[in-house]
């Protein structure tokens, strides 16, 4: 289970912008919650489940969380989620893969 609240005075995430996909459940929430707690600064989690991602969104706070629809088995849909996302915030720090299909 993800820590509430980082106990570490430095947080390690500090300013990052973060794309999660696979971002609405499971592991990819639970990263999602960690990159904030880590101090991103702004967190994108992309995902099909967009009533489950709004959620997490509202849980996080929208100042520092967004949700866009994107099927990473669309090679468009992913293409664009990282170009909306660098258009918005200047770059992408780290983008943890947690949502693929047939491997």
């Amino acid at each position: 289970m993800a820590k509430a609240l980082s106990t570490n005075t430095t947080l390690r995430l500090s300013g990052k912008v973060a794309i999660i996909t696979g971002g609405a459940s499971g592991i990819g929430e639970a990263t999602a919650r960690v990159f904030a707690n880590e101090g991103a600064g702004h967190v994108v989690i992309a995902d099909i489940q967009d009533e489950l991602g709004n959620q997490v969104v509202a849980s996080i706070g929208n100042q520092r969380c967004t949700y866009i629809h994107c099927d990473v088995a669309d090679e468009g849909q992913v293409k664009n989620l990282v170009q909306s996302t660098v258009n918005t915030y200047g770059q992408v720090q780290t983008f943890p893969i947690l949502a693929f299909k047939g491997v």
